[in-house]
């Protein structure tokens, strides 16, 4: 995956639909409350300038009544400009929440619908940490966008067509005063995402390193291993260089911005002083003067806020597109198909490689696996277990060869009709800041609490859901940072066991969960996990091979590929490599 930058148009364009599609109620709101102060800021100008040509003449007119109903109308413009202003910062503020809101589901949406391969490749992990980045820009440039082409835009022009009608001249001030301050947002928008794209990989490793050294999944291995100043220096090398990168960045900003700033504080000066030679030769009416210096001071604050929205967009513009690069990430495709059971599971001529490795993971794989069997599948480290079982779960895709539930190729499904009919633990699985009853049903959240099935399933795990802490209340909470309780590594994974036999599945899988168990221990897990998945296929993968010679069939890998298959005993008489560990692993336990 190449890290590609969208064309800075088509970010603006995809704003405004991605801002339109997800919330369009709220962005036709905010469009006409931007118009409405656009309109509003505009009237204000004439009316102030009206206010003071009426002061002026009223020493020769006498109509001191229209002074009043001009200092009234004053007072009512201004003071409906306020409540304008105030619902447009109430819209932005709450357009941006929630629009916050729909864009972190779907990048979260878009996670879960991505073939688990991606998740194998250190470029993903650099485009979601950017794609998190972009978020806020995204909405930003969103909300910018509109105010800058509603209510600047339009209050900026209205203003220029003000000011030819009295002047041309300030026309040219004001383009003086506003290119300056476009290129020099151009130039911030470049520079900043240019060391975006330095710097996003040590971001990420020197959050990781601070996480090992503040986060207490590594606080005791940290401490032990007296390791603190290893993390810390880590740190503060991956911190250097983005601290290095953001310095040269801004002090290259900086110069480039003074110096069109001088331009445009020329320009600003210029024009009040060519404004007061206007006056003093009676070119323009006090009331112009008046209605003419509270537009510029209007026009440079609206100017400094339009460039800087403009600036904002642009270079929000090369963020939010890493945002629309991962929503625009290929996805698992397949049919909306419902499997009506798992007669079988068949793999043929089944190969998978994983991405930028020279040499596949398993080759060549043939396997039938009958329904209602109980398989085991074992073999020294990275002989391809546990890849086989994600290709089984429908997790992987093969390279090559298919993999079917019954007569149905699994790679033509979509991935959900596949996931609802297995159930599976992982030796890396989820210790979850949930209750203890959230944490067994979380596969089935939505259906009704079956208090009296849960703790069935703790008991055949041997779960003491009873003990001091717990005190046979499933409503106990599982951490300590929520006011709860912790567990230790084997309840932890009794647990986890529990949660994958509560769902209802036609498969279920034990891919080396119990490491933290004694050998008898996993032994009763395992023969309680054969007994009650009794009609179920159920594939279990352990290095302790004491575990499993209660197996229908016992299938060894070595090096990616099958090399033996058959019950305990036959695999014995083989003398092949599960002979040889099973009586090395039995020899620790005879001395």
């Amino acid at each position: 995956m190449k890290h590609k930058t969208l064309p800075f148009y088509k970010v603006l364009f995809r704003t405004i639909k991605y801002g339109y599609s997800r919330l369009p109620l709220y962005f036709v709101l905010f469009i006409l409350v931007c118009f409405a102060l656009a309109s509003v800021n505009f009237i204000s100008i004439n009316v102030v300038q009206d206010l003071f040509d009426t002061i002026a003449n009223v020493f020769t007119t006498n109509e001191w009544g229209k002074v009043a109903s001009s200092i009234v109308f004053a007072g009512i413009v201004f003071v409906i400009y306020n409540i304008i202003v105030g619902l447009h910062d109430l819209f932005k503020w709450s357009y941006f929440m929630v629009f916050m809101s729909k864009i972190l589901k779907d990048m979260n949406a878009k996670a879960g619908r991505l073939s688990l391969i991606n998740f194998e490749s250190v470029e993903l992990y650099d485009k979601i940490n950017l794609a998190k980045g972009g978020v806020r820009y995204a909405l930003n440039s969103t909300i910018d966008l509109i105010n800058g082409t509603i209510y600047y835009s339009l209050f900026f022009i209205s203003i220029l067509i003000h000011f030819m009608s009295i002047q041309p001249i300030f026309v040219l001030i004001c383009v003086l005063c506003f290119v300056p301050q476009v290129i020099s947002q151009m130039v911030k928008g470049s520079k900043l995402y240019q060391m975006q794209e330095k710097v996003v990989t040590a971001q990420r490793e020197s959050e990781y390193f601070r996480s090992c050294l503040t986060e207490r999944d590594f606080y005791k291995e940290t401490k032990t291993l007296d390791a603190r100043d290893y993390f810390k220096k880590n740190y503060l090398s991956k911190l250097q260089i983005f601290n290095r990168e953001k310095w040269l960045t801004e002090l290259k900003i900086g110069s480039i911005d003074s110096v069109l700033t001088l331009i445009t504080l020329a320009g600003y000066i210029g024009s009040f002083v060519l404004l007061a030679y206007y006056l003093m030769n009676g070119q323009i009416s006090l009331g112009e003067f008046s209605g003419i210096f509270y537009a510029l001071n209007r026009l440079m604050d609206c100017t400094k806020e339009m460039v800087s929205i403009y600036g904002s967009i642009y270079q929000n513009a090369s963020l939010a597109g890493k945002l629309y690069d991962f929503l625009e990430l290929p996805e698992d495709a397949g049919v909306d198909k419902q499997i009506k059971a798992i007669n079988s599971i068949t793999l043929e001529n089944v190969s998978f490689g994983y991405p930028y490795k020279e040499k596949n993971a398993l080759e060549n794989i043939n396997l039938h696996i009958k329904p209602g069997e109980h398989i085991a599948l074992v073999g020294l480290n990275g002989s391809g277990k546990t890849t086989l079982i994600k290709l089984i779960l429908g997790l992987f895709t093969p390279t090559k060869g298919r993999v079917l539930y019954g007569e149905e190729d699994i790679n033509k499904i979509n991935k959900p009709n596949i996931f609802n009919k297995s159930s599976a633990v992982f030796q890396n699985f989820g210790k979850y800041k949930f209750t203890l009853k959230e944490n067994i049903m979380l596969s089935e959240i939505e259906k009704e609490e079956e208090d009296d099935r849960i703790k069935d399933k703790l008991e055949l795990v041997g779960f003491d859901y009873k003990r001091k802490g717990i005190d046979n209340n499933l409503d106990t909470m599982l951490s300590k940072e929520f006011n709860g309780i912790d567990l230790s590594g084997g309840e932890w994974q009794r647990l986890a066991i529990a949660r994958g036999l509560y769902k209802t599945s036609e498969l279920i899988v034990l891919d080396e969960p119990t490491a933290a168990i004694d050998p008898i221990e996993e032994a009763n897990v395992y023969r309680q996990f054969k007994n009650i998945s009794t009609g179920k296929t159920s594939i279990i993968v352990t290095h302790r091979l004491g575990s499993v010679k209660d197996a229908t069939r016992i299938i060894v890998l070595d090096q990616g590929k099958i090399i033996e298959d058959g019950t305990h005993e036959e695999l014995l008489e083989q003398n092949g490599l599960y002979a040889t560990m099973f009586h090395a692993q039995a020899g620790w336990y005879e001395r």
